[in-house]
């Protein structure tokens, strides 16, 4: 653990008590806010800055612009998910293991909110998480799915799970592949050496899912897969 290992740490937990409670508290007055999202990109901001992360996005402009859609990306880092949420639209939401959803004040701002559990060891759990993703995306929301199910070492991502596949198809909207490289080396999976660096974010153009069929899932994986692989090649 180094110095700015636990000054990240520190920096982690406080704003998330903060920002937490004052998204469930705003979003239980004003249900269906975006509260979360607006709240979240502050969040995303201070955690990345305090890590040391130097953020660079490309394409972000283009990725706005195709919305509703499902952000697909690798995962490297925490920081990740605070590149991301710094930067998306406010209707967004991410699906989010649901682990995270049993942490006091974290869990209940996240429920409140309309962010999307998914319970990875429970088949039937996580195809009703999937379906419910995508009547939001059908209703408007675009949604933030990483597709290797957890975090990954390295510049190459690990095999994709099916599911944000099956929900693309389910939801007959685009996706918009995302290639997050820097980030592993800033704050690797495990523990907290946390080491400031460059860290980019690529948003890839849109892959329509119309040409597809449920039979096809495997095929819109690998397309996607190859073009994240190739982003972060670069």
């Amino acid at each position: 653990m180094t110095l700015r290992g636990l000054w990240t740490g520190f920096v982690m937990a406080v704003t998330t008590v903060v920002c937490a409670s004052i998204a469930a508290i705003w979003t239980n007055l004003r249900p269906g806010s975006d509260v979360a999202m607006v709240v979240g990109r502050v969040w995303g901001r201070l955690n990345y800055r305090a890590a040391g992360a130097r953020l660079t996005y490309e394409s972000l402009d283009t990725a706005r612009a195709h919305t509703p859609c499902i952000y697909i990306s690798n995962h490297q880092s925490n920081v990740d998910i605070w590149a991301l949420i710094a930067v998306l639209p406010k209707q967004t939401r991410f699906v989010a293991k649901q682990s995270l959803f049993k942490i006091p004040l974290l869990g209940w701002a996240l429920r409140v909110s309309d962010f999307i559990p998914i319970d990875r060891a429970n088949r039937s759990k996580a195809i009703r998480s999937l379906d419910d993703a995508a009547a939001k995306i059908r209703g408007g929301r675009p949604v933030v799915l990483f597709a290797e199910g957890t975090r990954s070492a390295g510049d190459t991502p690990a095999p994709f799970k099916k599911g944000p596949f099956h929900l693309a198809l389910a939801a007959g909207v685009p996706i918009v592949p995302v290639a997050i490289s820097g980030s592993g080396a800033v704050m690797p999976p495990r523990g907290l050496k946390v080491r400031p660096g460059p860290v980019t974010v690529r948003f890839c153009d849109p892959i329509d899912v119309e040409p597809y069929r449920p039979k096809d899932v495997q095929g819109l994986l690998d397309a996607v897969h190859a073009v994240i692989s190739r982003a972060l090649a670069q």
